[in-house]
């Protein structure tokens, strides 16, 4: 697929009207000089608010796969429905290792430092918490279906990671997968969404916007807590790719020539 007049280039925004954090993540460069296509991979945040255009619109660009990285009752709650069954939809059931935040979000007491914390421990556990998904995210696209469309809740946290590993193996820069990863903070309208919903965490948003913030924003620490966490355990980045998610070189070639320009 050619790149989209749809998208909006200076943000590689769709134009949506109830859409959350949902982008085209292509068009970087890679550190031998080629560029992920556009119009290949998408990342987002719920998608429970799409109107019937946005639905239209979503179903034009052709996504052939969706990796829903959210847990049971989140799907539930906001479920993703604009899809019809011409799209491989993948999602699974699990219980994540860490439960910080949430003890975080219970204590009338927390802080916002309390919750940047607590994002630092999300960001250590997530390479563990969620390897299935993206074995399974990366099986997709080496399986030929593309576009594929990536996300959870927010479309920042599970979603930043799965898109961080794709870029870096097609071979984009980690200087370059940061700026990627903080578009988040321009993306994301969290007045917007959390007007539309009755939730704990848009309740404790009406109540301590100061203590929510450091969950909702995307922070070059997070994503180095992460770094550091697969430096430690796998060698970095690219071992991680090897080891846990079985992406080898040859894997990896293959990635590059169905994704790169």
């Amino acid at each position: 697929m050619s790149d989209n007049a749809a998208l909006l280039p200076e943000l590689d925004r769709l134009p949506l009207e109830g859409g959350f954090n949902l982008r085209d993540f292509g068009g970087h460069g890679t550190a031998d000089g080629r560029r992920v296509r556009r119009g290949m991979l998408y990342r987002s945040g719920t998608m429970a608010l799409l109107t019937e255009a946005d639905a239209a619109l979503l179903q034009s660009l052709g996504i052939r796969a969706i990796c829903d990285f959210r847990r049971p009752n989140e799907r539930t709650a906001e479920p993703t429905r604009w899809h019809g069954a011409e799209v491989d939809y993948f999602c699974r059931d699990y219980v994540e290792t860490s439960g910080v935040l949430g003890e975080v979000l219970k204590s009338d007491d927390a802080t916002a430092e309390d919750m940047r914390q607590a994002m630092i421990a999300l960001y250590r556990a997530i390479p563990v918490d969620h390897a299935a998904s993206y074995r399974a995210m990366f099986a997709q696209i080496l399986a030929g279906r593309v576009p594929i469309l990536i996300n959870c809740s927010a479309g920042k946290d599970r979603t930043g990671f799965g898109a961080a590993l794709i870029l870096t193996a097609l071979g984009v820069t980690r200087e370059t997968i940061l700026q990627d990863y903080l578009l988040t903070n321009v993306h994301a309208d969290w007045n917007w969404l959390l007007t539309q919903r009755d939730t704990r965490i848009s309740r404790a948003w009406r109540r301590r916007p100061d203590m929510l913030e450091p969950l909702l924003k995307v922070d070059p620490a997070y994503l180095d807590s992460l770094f550091a966490t697969l430096d430690k355990s796998h060698g970095g980045m690219d071992g991680y790719l090897t080891d846990a998610l079985g992406v080898d070189g040859a894997a990896r070639d293959a990635l590059r020539g169905a994704l790169l320009d």
